[in-house]
């Protein structure tokens, strides 16, 4: 009892005074930062001098945090009254119509608030298989670092677009064409990441001075041409597709000085090309056949199917140096395999 008496008496001495706000602005700001968007608009109830931090605090806006009766409404009223930075914005909630609706130049507003991550996932068209053409103001944000793009279609018009801080770029069901990408790829000269994720381009075609990671899955993708990437580090490959009768992706390599993660490559699904030649199981290794750089590889392959047998021997002559070689059997989920890892422990 007598220690329990004893935490309460700082408690009992307690004389009202506001000691939070008494701390230096930068400490407060850096206090809403860390809150949601709600909590965050919340400190303006507690004095006076918290209104103004509110406005002048780089925020992260992120839908899923506000009730679902008010996100429409809410999520134009923020953007229209902080006068930004935003750090962070994610939208996954609200529907593009009701934004429109609400605020017709919400896209020209987030463009204009010095956002640093955006992420826009217009999931409500996935239901519809009709998917709305993305605001062409949004990749004209100079200040975006990383994007996150989902059930969206491109823009028709690029011309004016240019990125030059962006250096993550993920793309999930986007319908957009090789050019679009080409595009990106020329427009962002410090872009390092890449991910493609179901999307419609049929030839990506990487030229890019920057690029040290690709990764791409589960699309309709014809041919991957590594070109001019010489920081290129590692090319993720996952689920390609498949053609009755022959291989469902060309994967080409003309470029590509410093590549030293490669799979998953398989004698199924992949069609491989080394400058100018294209890889057969009794082909002769030689100089022209080979990517010396890659040190970690990895390889999907059936067993049971002599073709594929054949081809795995071939595939293996043509990275020399490999250190780690990882070789799956069976199929398993993208999300549990090696190659996974590698990506998220980039």
């Amino acid at each position: 009892m007598a220690d329990g008496a004893a935490s309460l008496l700082p408690t009992a001495g307690y004389d009202g005074e506001d000691r939070i706000s008494a701390l230096h602005d930068d400490l407060l700001c850096a206090i809403i930062s860390r809150l949601s968007v709600t909590d965050a608009a919340r400190t303006t109830a507690l004095s006076p001098r918290w209104c103004h931090l509110w406005r002048s605090t780089p925020l992260a806006l992120d839908d899923v945090h506000l009730h679902e009766s008010v996100r429409d409404a809410v999520v134009p009223r923020i953007l229209a009254d902080h006068p930004g930075p935003f750090r962070a914005v994610r939208l996954a909630e609200c529907r593009s119509a009701s934004l429109d609706h609400e605020l017709a130049e919400w896209p020209r507003l987030l463009a204009t608030k010095g956002i640093q991550k955006l992420a826009l996932v217009n999931k409500h068209a996935q239901a519809q298989h009709t998917f709305s053409p993305l605001p062409a103001d949004i990749l004209r944000c100079a200040s975006l670092q990383s994007i996150s793009l989902s059930f969206w279609t491109f823009p028709v018009d690029l011309s004016d677009v240019f990125l030059p801080k962006l250096q993550s770029l993920n793309m999930t069901r986007v319908d957009m064409s090789d050019h679009d990408l080409e595009c990106l790829l020329a427009v962002s000269p410090v872009l390092k990441i890449i991910v493609l994720a179901r999307n419609k381009p049929k030839h990506v075609h990487l030229r890019s001075q920057s690029l040290q990671c690709v990764v791409i899955g589960r699309s309709a993708v014809k041919e991957v041409a590594v070109m001019e990437t010489p920081l290129l580090d590692r090319l993720i490959l996952l689920d390609p597709p498949r053609v009755v009768g022959g291989a469902g992706m060309r994967v080409k390599f003309a470029c590509a000085p410093n590549l030293r993660v490669l799979g998953y490559l398989e004698p199924r699904g992949h069609k491989l090309q080394i400058g100018d030649h294209v890889i057969e199981p009794n082909m002769k290794a030689s100089p022209g056949t080979v990517v010396p750089s890659v040190k970690i590889l990895a390889l999907k392959v059936n067993f049971g199917v002599l073709g594929e047998v054949n081809m795995l021997a071939r595939f293996l002559r043509c990275f020399p140096n490999v250190d780690t070689l990882h070789i799956e059997v069976s199929p398993i989920s993208f999300r549990q395999s090696i190659i996974w890892q590698w990506y998220f422990n980039y």
